[in-house]
């Protein structure tokens, strides 16, 4: 337990927190830090730093410092994967391990985030992480905090799970299927493979195989299930994906025998693509929206792809609020 006293009546008693001093150049120093006993003699310098009052802890029994509550709360609410700073003023830094998907329990940190005590502030739910970025900071509110509310909060997460998780990019075969009798001729010249090729290399995958077919149903579904056995992880079939009675791409991806999770999104550009699962495999119909440098709806949804993260419908239809890619992901 912490009170609040005058420095001149503090002398004997244990400081309870640590004191700054901030000098030229905008640097602090900590002259005293918590837990340090208090002389006649430091009086003077605690007023020079404008400490009239400070903290004093009368008893620790059943409290814990914010700092160390800071480090309990972030090992509580992240999973396995992330690394924690050193923590400074009750906050600490939870940064990813490696680069991954964030995977944010959003019900559950509101929940939590309703308890009072202490803050938790994450990045949006499945964003990319890299070890460069905090994920997540979890901060305490006062001095001290009750030992009774970081248990509870603890067995929380181990009986509810945690609020943190870190996909690993694990697909890493990529097969395209260009599907387009125009492209199957001849006529024009493809840009889909350079253009997968180049979105799916920061998650470290490649492209493993490659297929022009006509616009074909049974074509089409003829290269998804080779892909498919040929061990390709993510399938990409495009087109143009438009209202054209030529384009049959996803009649082709559903003739393969692929479930359809949704056809059209919610994200603009891009909104006519499809995604199908084959076997366990994400097949993605992928527009003429995606050869766009700008973000697009494939932009949006490609981390969650390649972290081998299956979304609902649900999940992609709520996509739709920040689903408008201006110069940036807005989700």
């Amino acid at each position: 337990m912490i009170r609040k006293v005058r420095i001149e009546d503090a002398v004997g008693m244990v400081l309870g927190h640590d004191v700054a001093r901030v000098v030229p150049g905008g640097a602090k120093m900590l002259p005293f830090r918590r837990g340090y006993v208090v002389r006649e003699e430091d009086i003077p310098h605690f007023l020079e730093i404008g400490k009239e009052h400070i903290y004093i802890v009368e008893s620790e029994e059943a409290e814990v410092h914010e700092n160390d509550a800071a480090l309990r709360i972030a090992q509580a609410v992240a999973g396995e994967g992330f690394e924690f700073e050193n923590p400074a003023g009750g906050a600490v830094r939870i940064k990813a391990g490696f680069p991954g998907l964030l995977m944010v329990n959003v019900p559950l940190l509101d929940e939590v985030n309703t308890m009072g005590g202490f803050a938790i502030g994450t990045r949006h739910n499945r964003t990319v992480c890299t070890p460069e970025k905090p994920a997540a900071v979890a901060k305490t509110i006062p001095l001290y905090i009750a030992e009774t509310k970081l248990a509870e909060l603890e067995s929380m997460c181990r009986s509810r799970g945690r609020i943190l998780e870190l996909k690993p990019f694990s697909l890493k075969k990529v097969g395209v299927v260009i599907t387009g009798s125009e492209v199957f001729k001849g006529r024009i010249k493809d840009r889909f493979a350079e253009t997968i090729a180049r979105k799916v290399e920061p998650f470290g995958a490649s492209i493993a195989h490659t297929t022009i077919v006509p616009d074909d149903v049974e074509a089409i579904a003829r290269a998804v299930t080779d892909m498919h056995a040929a061990g390709c992880e993510v399938i990409f079939a495009c087109s143009g994906m438009s209202v054209d009675p030529d384009d049959v791409t996803m009649d082709g991806i559903r003739k393969s025998g692929a479930d359809v999770i949704i056809e059209g999104v919610p994200m603009m550009p891009g909104a006519v693509l499809g995604l199908a699962i084959l076997n366990g495999i994400p097949v993605v119909g992928t527009p003429a929206g995606a050869l766009r440098v700008a973000p697009t709806a494939l932009d949006g949804l490609l981390p969650t792809i390649m972290a081998g993260v299956r979304p609902t419908a649900a999940d992609i239809i709520s996509l739709g609020h920040g689903g408008l890619c201006l110069d940036k992901y807005t989700f």
